[in-house]
């Protein structure tokens, strides 16, 4: 028995040593394309349907996310703003990522309510999540998707199921000036307590 339970414990120990080779591996080969030591442990979120047509949500984790679209690739930075209140909220900033090291990453815009936006958010109040932020890749091209509750009840009573107005935006896939576009504007189908329900249900089906 002493030797079997020997023999486990080595094996494990071999699978652990392994595990860390691996991540040191990585490691250095982001040091060598002069990426930040983050990025080595971001597995790629999704990459381009195999398919013409094939909708791949991209679901990101808080963290550095890869997107890869052909022979671009790119990040997005998963954050959270804290208000101390029910009110925090999460933030998606991308980035384009150049293919030689030390050139500069282009921070890829959004459509904003006056010009410009910097990144993608949500909105959350104490009753529901207000607004909600989804990305796909379809057709080896990347797209946001952003669904806000409307209506009266929107304001006086969140937790009230609404329609929601989606706003999809395209990446233009511009290496020197990288940014979204709006591409079309929709209402839901049907009404939700929630964004993230909306964006679920409406776009993928789940």
């Amino acid at each position: 028995m002493a030797t079997d339970t020997g023999a486990v414990r080595a094996q494990a120990h071999g699978k652990e040593t392994a595990r860390r080779l691996r991540t040191v591996a990585a490691l250095c080969a982001a040091c060598a394309l002069g990426l930040p030591a983050a990025a080595a442990w971001a597995a790629p979120v999704a990459a381009a349907p195999a398919t013409s047509g094939t909708r791949a949500e991209v679901k990101p984790v808080y963290g550095v996310n890869t997107v890869k679209l052909g022979k671009l690739s790119l990040r997005i930075v998963k954050g959270m703003i804290g208000n101390g209140t029910a009110s925090s909220f999460d933030t998606f900033t991308l980035y384009l990522v150049p293919a030689a090291p030390g050139e500069a990453w282009m921070q890829v815009t959004a459509p904003g309510q006056k010009g410009l936006g910097y990144n993608f958010r949500n909105y959350e109040s104490g009753d529901a999540n207000m607004q909600s932020i989804g990305f796909y890749v379809e057709a080896n091209h990347l797209y946001a998707v952003q669904a806000t509750k409307v209506g009266a009840a929107a304001d006086a009573n969140g937790s009230r199921k609404t329609p929601f107005d989606f706003e999809v935006s395209r990446f233009n896939e511009d290496e020197d000036i990288p940014m979204f576009h709006s591409e079309r504007k929709l209402r839901s189908k049907g009404q939700y307590v929630d964004a993230s329900e909306a964006v679920a249900r409406e776009f993928f089906n789940r």
